[in-house]
């Protein structure tokens, strides 16, 4: 029985490695794109509070801005792979118990 278990655990335990390195692999390349995003919408926001005095589009190029930094949506990518490490290793313990 509990050999039969191990059979049945590996092959997900594996399939969960790959796609975790997989999505980290993902999210720095996004991360990296989002950031030069964000760059832009502050440039802009700058630009539109200090050029066209507009402080409505600042306002929204700058929550725009957050949204696309490393705390906004890079955040919710890293939280998606570390509950899949979780149930990785998680999956990792059970083997070894058995």
């Amino acid at each position: 029985m509990r050999w039969i278990l191990k059979i049945i655990l590996f092959p997900i335990s594996l399939l969960l490695s790959i796609l975790t390195a997989f999505l980290t692999f993902l999210l720095s390349i996004g991360t990296a794109l989002l950031y030069l995003l964000m760059l832009m919408c502050v440039f802009a926001a700058i630009g539109s509070f200090f050029m066209l005095h507009n402080t409505r589009a600042a306002i929204e190029a700058l929550i725009i801005g957050f949204l696309l930094s490393p705390y906004g949506i890079p955040m919710i990518g890293a939280v998606i792979i570390a509950f899949i490490q979780g149930i990785n290793e998680a999956i990792k313990s059970i083997k070894k118990i058995l």
